[in-house]
């Protein structure tokens, strides 16, 4: 029953957290800051496929730069009108919002409750660096799953160019496959934290995946299953190079900060997240630039910060209070404080960057954008799997849904662990203001239980809201879904 990182240091490869922590060490985690919430609820009435009834829209920086990326990304709006039979709605954004801000500028300019709801976009694409549209922009919009939000993160302003051919070539391709195949891979450096990912996550989805599959409800064309030796970073550019659509699904260590810390924000940029093989082998934004890399597929990335790093960890306050309480050196917080971004500036990983600007590569990548621990899918509390939502995400990309719906299944799921998590100190509160107490009503060992699983929830609840959607929400894997 403990805690896993997927973090491991550039250079020796050493997990950042080497000793896995225990559950109890959640025991007195801080009360989370509530998820947003909805502006505004799609046509739940109709089709989530649907771009007619549901809508898309774009949304730029209000600059100079966001005029050029409007012009270069105009053939994908125009492919999205002609889908949804209306023009699509551009939306200026000023950069650098505060979540105050951000929440005003929904309200007033791209959800005004002067239009009705039918009329508003449940497909969200972002276009910019966080410089270009501020993270907290997009965790409004994000909200508690309802609006199906993607951002394209590109620095260079050619990659939106060569994302957009690559999304039309794919779409208006008149023999595109009906089928893609599913890969899970793992990348086992023999470290605790892996070996339990694979043990846990990684072994148990493939098999629920595989029985569905087996009864008609996970339509792959082919299922794989590899856990790699160390090293092996061959073996997954082998894998990815099929021109058929693939899922992929992997699960590795994130590359961190070395010991000494990043000699620059460029090397941090350019290096952190990058996927850890083990034996001094991570896989790199050049290497997947270039060569085939997943064409036309969707990579489902699970590493720390293999989406991108924030500016301050949501998990930092808890492991404060734990150097507080002795459970945690300070040493060990140090040497996660080393990731933070160099310059204060939060990030978009390097290697998904890569992947989506190859126009030989994938249409979407979903991250983490934070560190990433094991537990949104196994409960170390009593063993349970929680594979069943990786299941829920990999089915409705398979099924030929769009990729936006499958980040949704897992912001119902964070929205559940959310609402319990409240409930707990909700009644912890009304006891306290009428001098009762909880652990009177209960024994030693039932309010051991009833902490242990608050402490569960919290660390569900956050590692669930961290994963974001890299692309446009309204690609799809195959065409089997009709539009």
């Amino acid at each position: 029953m403990t805690l896993q990182l997927l973090l491991a240091q550039a250079g020796d490869g050493r997990p950042v957290i080497e000793m896995p922590l225990p559950l109890e060490s959640l025991w007195e985690a801080p009360l989370p800051v509530p998820l947003p919430k909805p502006t505004h609820l799609y046509n739940l009435s109709a089709d989530p496929n649907s771009l007619e009834e549901q809508r898309w829209a774009l949304v730029v920086p209000d600059n100079e730069r966001g005029r050029r990326l409007e012009a270069i990304l105009s053939p994908l709006c125009k492919r999205r009108a002609e889908e949804q039979r209306r023009s699509v709605d551009i939306y200026r954004a000023p950069p650098g919002m505060n979540e105050k801000e951000a929440r005003k500028f929904l309200a007033d300019t791209m959800y005004p409750t002067s239009r009705s709801s039918r009329e508003h976009a449940s497909y969200v694409l972002l276009a910019g660096t966080p410089e270009d549209l501020s993270m907290e922009l997009q965790e409004e919009l994000t909200g508690e799953g309802v609006t199906l939000v993607g951002r394209l993160p590109f620095e260079r302003e050619d990659d939106y160019a060569a994302y957009v051919e690559k999304v039309l070539t794919r779409e208006r391709d008149a023999a595109r496959p009906q089928q893609a195949r599913a890969v899970f891979l793992t990348a086992q450096d023999m470290s605790p934290p892996v070996l339990s990912g694979h043990r846990f996550v990684v072994a148990p989805a493939a098999q629920r995946c595989s029985e569905a599959r087996d009864k008609g409800y996970f339509p792959a064309s082919s299922l794989t299953v590899e856990q790699l030796p160390a090293g092996a970073k061959e073996k997954l550019l082998e894998l990815v190079r099929a021109p058929e659509p693939g899922l992929l699904f992997t699960l590795s260590h994130g590359v961190g900060a070395p010991t000494s810390g990043w000699v620059s924000p460029e090397a941090q940029r350019r290096e952190q997240g990058n996927m850890w093989f083990g034996q001094g082998t991570a896989l790199t934004a050049d290497e997947v630039r270039q060569k085939e890399f997943l064409p036309g597929g969707i990579w489902f990335y699970f590493a720390c910060f293999g989406a991108g790093t924030p500016t301050r960890s949501v998990f930092r306050p808890w492991m404060e209070q734990l150097v507080q309480t002795s459970v945690m050196s300070q040493w060990v917080l140090e040497r996660v404080d080393r990731s933070r971004p160099l310059d204060a500036r939060p990030f978009i990983a390097a290697l998904p960057q890569a992947a989506l600007a190859n126009p030989k590569g994938p249409l979407a990548v979903i991250g983490h954008l934070d560190m990433a621990w094991i537990c949104a899918f196994h409960n170390p509390r009593n063993g349970e799997t929680h594979t069943h939502r990786l299941e829920d995400v990999l089915t409705t990309m398979v099924e030929g849904s769009r990729v936006g719906l499958a980040l949704h299944s897992l912001s119902r799921f964070a929205s559940k662990a959310d609402r319990e998590l409240r409930k707990y100190h909700q009644e912890t509160a009304a006891a306290g203001s009428s001098g009762q107490s909880l652990s009177g009503e209960i024994d030693e060992e039932q309010a051991k239980e009833r902490t242990t699983e608050r402490a569960h929830l919290w660390m569900e609840r956050h590692d669930l809201t961290s994963y974001t959607l890299l692309g446009d929400p309204a690609v799809r894997l195959v065409d089997r879904l009709s539009r």
